[in-house]
This record gives C-alpha cells, sequence and structure tokens, in this order.
C-alpha cells in the first residue's frame, strides 16, 4: 500500500482560504516608514493624523513637524548613531522617531520603568551619547552621566504639545517644567524644542540617503526565549510589512477611522500600533498615560473604531458599569495581544460586545517581538475561542519537533513561523540570533518562538503552552523568572530560590510573580530581617513591573522525578491555597 505524502500545514497553508487573492499574492512596499506614511497620505494633509490631549495635529503638520526635526537632526545625528529614547508616547517621540529614521539613525527604545543600571547598560551597549525622555523623569536618572555615556539629554515635557491635560498631570507637568528650568539649566539638558532648532545660517540641502533593504530602524528590548534581555533591531522593511499585511488582512481600516493607541513605545507592538493606522490614514489618539481600570472611560470618551490592547484589558470590559447601556456600534476591530487568552474570557468578552452592537467580537492574535510584534490574528468572522488566529498575508506557521521535523495537524510541537516582518537579529548577540533564526531544509529561514502549540484542520493556531515559565502579567507585559532569582540569589543568606507566576486576582487574566526562597542553614531565625533586606534589593535593582510582591519561605522544593525543582507544583500549591482559603471564608 502506497502512503499518502501529504502536504504538511506550512505547504498547505489551509488559512489562506480566508485571504483575498490580492493578500495571497502581496508584495511589500520598498522605501523608508516615513516615506511610506508620506506617500499614502499625500492626498490627506488637512485629515488629523494625531490626537493629543486636546490639540488635533493634521497630516500636512506631521509630515511639517517630522521634516523640521530632520533638519534640526543633521550635523548632530549621524548615519548609524544609536539614539536612546525612554519616554510615554506623545507627538515629539513621534516625530522623532521618524525623523532618526530618516537620517539612518537608530532609536534604542527603553521602558522609562526601567532601573538606573538597566538604562544605563542598555545605553552603554549602544554606545549612545544623545538619551531622550521626559522631564518627569530627570530626578530619577540624575546619575546616568556618571553610569553611563551619555553626554546629553533631551527633554520632552507633556505640555510641548498637548492643549488639556487631566488636572493632576496638568499640574505636575507646570511643577516638573519649572523644575527643570532651575535644576537641570546645565547644558547637558536640552528642551526638544530647542534641540532640533537649526542653528546654522545656511540650510543644510543635503540630500538624504536613499532606501536600501534592511536599513536598522530600531531597537526594542526583549528577553526573547531565553529569559536574557536582548535589544531586538528591527528594520523600516519589517515595519512597513506589517502596515502592508494589515492593510490586506480583510479587516475594515478606513482612513477616516479613529484609531485609539495606548500600548506604550518601547514595545514593538506599540510603535507597530503608531505606524500602521497612519499608513491607512487614521487619526490615531494617544493614550500617553494608560489605566486599564479606566478602560471603559476612554472607550466613552475617544469612540475608537480600532484599538489594540492585551487580554485583560478586554477582559475586563463585560464589568463595567458605565458600558453597560451602551452603544458601542463604533467598535470595528478590538485586538488583543502580549498574551493568549483563555476561550472563557475571549467569549464572554465577545459577547458584551456583540450585545453592544460592536461590529466585532474580540480579535486575538500571536504576537513576538522577533516578528515585529503580531504575527497571527482572528479576522472578521473567522474567529475561534481561544485560538490565535492565522498568519497574517505573506506569513506562515509550522509545527515543528526538535529535529526541524513539521509536524502535521492537531499534532503539538515548537511553534516556528516564517514571515518577512523577521528581525534583523538580536543587537550584537549574534550567537542568540543563530540559536533563534534558523535555515530549514526548505531553504526558508524561521524563527523557533520558543512556544508549544498546534495548527488544527481548518488553519488557525492554537499557543497551548511557554516553553520557559515566562510570567505575563495582566497587562501583557512579561516577566522573565530568572532576572528577579538572579537578584535575589545575590543576597548572602539565599541558598536557594524559584520565582513562578500566580494568578493576580486583581484583573481578570494574568499573573504576578511570587519568590519561593530556601536559606542557608545559618540563617532561618532570621526570616523577617532577611525578607525586608530581599524585597529592597529587589526595588533598588528591578524595573518596577518585575519586582515580586509575594515572598515565600520553605524548607524545601517540590521536585520533579528526575530532582528538579518541580515549578508546576508551587503554582499548584498557591492555587490550593486560594481554594481552601475560599472554603475557609465560606464557611
Amino acid at each position: 500500500m502506497i502512503k499518502e505524502n501529504r502536504l504538511k500545514p506550512s505547504q498547505e497553508m489551509r488559512w489562506q482560504k480566508y485571504q483575498s487573492e490580492e493578500a495571497k499574492n502581496i508584495s511589500f512596499p520598498k522605501m523608508s516608514v516615513y516615506d511610506l506614511v508620506k506617500e499614502e497620505n499625500k492626498n490627506r494633509k488637512d485629515n488629523i493624523a494625531l490626537g493629543f490631549y486636546g490639540n488635533e495635529i493634521c497630516y500636512g503638520e506631521l509630515f511639517d513637524k517630522v521634516e523640521e526635526t530632520i533638519e534640526g537632526l543633521k550635523g548632530k545625528i549621524q548615519a548609524g548613531e544609536v539614539v536612546t529614547i525612554s519616554a510615554l508616547t506623545t507627538p515629539e517621540l513621534i516625530y522623532l522617531f521618524y525623523a532618526l529614521g530618516e537620517i539612518r539613525a537608530i532609536s534604542n527604545m527603553v521602558d522609562p520603568r526601567t532601573s538606573l543600571k538597566g538604562l544605563a547598560d542598555y545605553i552603554n551597549e549602544a554606545e549612545s551619547t544623545k538619551l531622550v525622555t521626559l522631564n518627569l523623569f530627570n530626578d530619577n536618572i540624575k546619575d546616568i552621566f556618571n553610569a553611563s555615556t551619555i553626554s546629553e539629554i533631551i527633554n520632552i515635557s507633556l505640555r510641548d504639545s498637548a492643549k488639556q491635560l487631566p488636572f493632576k498631570l496638568n499640574l505636575a507637568s507646570l511643577v516638573t517644567d519649572a523644575i527643570t528650568k532651575l535644576k537641570y539649566n546645565d547644558g547637558k539638558h536640552i528642551k526638544f524644542e530647542d534641540y532640533i532648532q537649526n542653528d546654522q545660517q545656511v540650510k543644510d540641502e543635503s540630500p538624504l540617503p536613499e532606501y536600501q533593504e534592511n536599513i536598522p530602524l530600531t531597537i526594542v528590548h526583549t528577553g526573547g526565549t531565553t529569559g536574557i534581555p536582548k535589544g531586538v533591531l528591527l528594520s523600516h522593511d519589517t515595519f512597513n510589512v506589517m502596515a502592508w499585511q494589515y492593510k490586506y488582512s480583510g479587516l475594515d481600516l478606513q482612513p477616516h477611522h479613529r484609531f485609539m493607541n495606548m500600548m506604550p513605545p518601547f514595545i514593538a507592538y506599540g510603535l507597530d500600533m503608531l505606524h500602521m493606522p497612519l499608513v491607512m490614514g487614521q487619526r490615531v489618539d494617544i493614550v500617553s498615560t494608560f489605566n486599564p481600570k479606566k478602560f471603559d472611560e476612554l472607550i466613552l470618551k475617544y469612540k475608537p473604531n480600532h484599538f489594540a490592547g492585551v487580554p485583560s484589558h478586554l477582559g475586563g470590559l463585560k464589568n463595567s458599569k458605565k458600558l453597560q447601556n451602551q452603544d458601542l456600534s463604533h467598535i470595528i476591530t478590538p485586538a488583543v495581544g502580549g498574551d493568549g487568552i483563555m476561550p472563557e474570557l475571549h467569549e464572554e468578552g465577545s459577547k458584551f460586545l456583540l450585545e453592544r452592537n460592536a461590529q466585532q467580537g474580540i480579535s486575538p492574535g500571536y504576537a513576538l517581538t522577533e516578528a515585529n510584534s503580531v504575527f497571527s490574528v482572528c479576522i472578521n468572522e473567522h474567529v475561534k475561542y481561544g485560538s490565535a488566529g492565522f498568519p497574517l498575508p505573506g506569513g506562515t506557521v509550522g509545527i515543528f519537533d526538535e529535529n526541524q521535523n513539521e509536524l502535521d495537524y492537531n499534532q503539538h510541537g515548537e511553534i516556528c513561523v516564517c514571515t518577512p516582518s523577521t528581525m534583523l537579529g538580536y543587537y550584537k548577540q549574534a550567537e542568540a540570533t543563530n540559536a533563534i533564526l534558523k535555515t530549514h531544509k526548505d531553504g526558508k529561514v524561521w524563527i523557533h518562538t520558543g512556544d508549544l502549540g498546534y495548527i488544527d484542520e481548518d488553519g488557525f493556531l492554537w499557543v497551548s503552552d511557554r516553553i520557559k515559565n515566562v510570567i505575563i502579567r495582566h497587562d501583557g507585559f512579561k516577566v522573565y523568572p530568572s532576572m528577579i532569582e538572579n537578584v535575589i540569589l545575590s543576597h548572602h543568606a539565599v541558598a536557594q530560590c524559584r520565582v513562578v507566576g500566580i494568578r493576580d486576582l486583581d484583573y481578570p487574566q494574568g499573573q504576578k510573580p511570587k519568590a519561593h526562597i530556601k536559606l542557608k542553614d545559618e540563617y532561618v531565625n532570621d526570616e523577617k530581617k532577611i525578607l525586608d533586606e530581599i524585597a529592597l534589593i529587589c526595588e533598588e535593582t528591578l524595573s518596577e513591573y518585575v519586582v515580586p510582591h509575594d515572598f515565600k519561605i520553605r524548607n524545601d522544593y517540590p521536585l520533579t522525578p528526575i530532582g528538579k525543582i518541580d515549578t508546576i507544583a508551587l503554582q499548584k500549591e498557591e492555587e490550593l491555597t486560594k481554594e481552601q482559603g475560599k472554603v475557609l471564608v465560606k464557611k
């Protein structure tokens, strides 16, 4: 009997039945990110591009501001130079992002919550001499000149572009602006608007560099699949590919639509959700300081057609009293990424939206920084609760075993993706790059994601587990246990430490880190003192969102049959304790 030679999922690409002929034969623009935004909106200069605290900035003004910034940067920043940006989303950050790209400099995006040491490490790795940040953060980084290669800080104020800041934020910004003038009038701190002033008497008429493929644009930081922080180097092409994939995805993305951006600019997801809607010619309403507990108020305020968040944002909508009797027919694409969504949360959230006339339920996807964020997504009526959808146009996915053999439908293995939005590589880390970008037997370069999953018979991707025990918070940020463990193990009294994710009961979905610590025998009677010291070390060393708020001293650990600490058992312990607590309360 002759065995049937069936095509594997990545070869058959069953998901293409959901795509248009244009999507199946997609080709991508060959130009810089700014040129694509400008080309796509050359006839929309009077349309609103950005909304920022009462200020409406049209596309014509956006172009003028970017080009003013380009002229101001000439002679001050060189092609190939890395400029570190640690800020929230503001119009100035957007001007700078595109302007740096036009002069072929590279932006190095860093979370403002990063510790001083962490920020210095990112700066020194990139050899940055210029740091762009909000003046609100000046006091937190006052020692950065001594700790890093930085020689200039370019300050942005929230009041530079805002017209109607909330009272408390406006007051804080007013006070900070005044303090900056007095305390940081040292020649090293320069206002953004002053920095981009062209102080040359003769305008620099030299042409900008021509487009070439794979020109580096930005560095965003991730723990990747190992939990060790790495800079992911992304190009102009990766961002344009992502925008074009959305354009031909089948989603209803019209130029007159409103897109609410509440994701931060120091992650690929946040930058993509700025660039993509601007390429589409949409109005992007910038939410610089996002409070998940006020998400419903933002929906009522901005009435967005599209927005992108993380599962806990949308999952919590069903509990909103303010939205219970609202008409949400303006909502077209309520997208989620950053983490897989639980099937019940996906279904409940979708029903809540659809019952209030939203045009679509929750649209989840699968994202990874190494693919410049979103790779797959549920589109329109093509949805299965709990799945991560199917690849955007031009991308393909396969499930592979440890020998790079592709598995069949519904077989579990490592998720590998092949997409034109693939990163250039990890910044200055060739070995780590080669460990995740691998050329398979088909000659294609595949990203080995480190995640487990399967592809069903309809071509939908399902993410079943993380190979590494990454903790994903309620807001989608990833916490890598090894980062916390290394800090705690630096304390002289600690013998062992294991950090696990436990349910964060303050939110409908997400985890928070809990540290299980075993002390050396001679310190077992000093638990309280040592825990206080460990908590302080964590607060001083780790980024704010990484710091564990729950510590447990234990005498031993549950072990696997081969003698390793059983992480799953530690997590089950926590769930059992919570269940017992509920029973006691009921009694």
